[in-house]
């Protein structure tokens, strides 16, 4: 779905730019990915694992800004990518079109400047509009942080999924999931 673009001002006065990921944003998205997933342990992929393709990557943004019902929204702080955060429908059947998902990941120089907390209430915002009424998401055990954003949101964690990640040396890390209950009339 397209969001147009909307500046928001950070904790130290720099301004962001939020707004859909574009086709032309393809090349900043991988860099994104390979880069990110090797600042943290707390994504889902290693570095290596990021095997997309230019192609394969404008398509899934094509694909994103195609589809009424997703938002892959990017932050640009100074002409630089600095995360993005996406919306995902759960599915069309009845039973579960109520449901949404989320995710998030900036890099680490432009996390503790409120861009992340700003990402997700324009997501949060944006669902409400589409009618969704439950919001979810996974967060990984010792990511405290994070969790603190969540919940500071209204998500509230209602389950851990044991050994969700398992690392190159064996170890394992939980996963919390968390939900967030939407009003889709608020923001109408």
């Amino acid at each position: 779905m397209y969001f147009p673009e909307k500046e928001v001002k950070l904790k130290d006065g720099r301004v962001a730019v939020l707004r859909s990921a574009r086709v032309e944003d393809a090349a900043d998205c991988l860099e994104y990915l390979r880069v990110t997933a090797a600042e943290t342990p707390f994504l889902l992929r290693e570095p290596e694992e990021n095997d997309m393709t230019l192609d394969m990557e404008e398509a899934f943004l094509r694909a994103r800004l195609e589809d009424p019902h997703t938002l892959m929204l990017i932050a640009r702080v100074d002409g630089e990518y600095a995360g993005n955060c996406g919306l995902v429908s759960m599915g069309n059947n009845l039973r579960v079109r109520h449901r949404c998902g989320m995710g998030i990941a900036l890099y680490q120089k432009f996390c503790n400047n409120g861009l992340g907390r700003i990402l997700i209430e324009n997501v949060v915002e944006v669902a409400e509009k589409l009618g969704y009424e439950l919001m979810e998401l996974e967060v990984v055990e010792g990511n405290d942080r994070a969790k603190h954003v969540y919940e500071s949101l209204g998500f509230k964690p209602f389950g851990v999924r044991p050994h969700a990640l398992k690392y190159k040396d064996g170890t394992y890390a939980n996963e919390i999931l968390m939900v967030k209950t939407l009003d889709p009339n608020k923001n109408k």
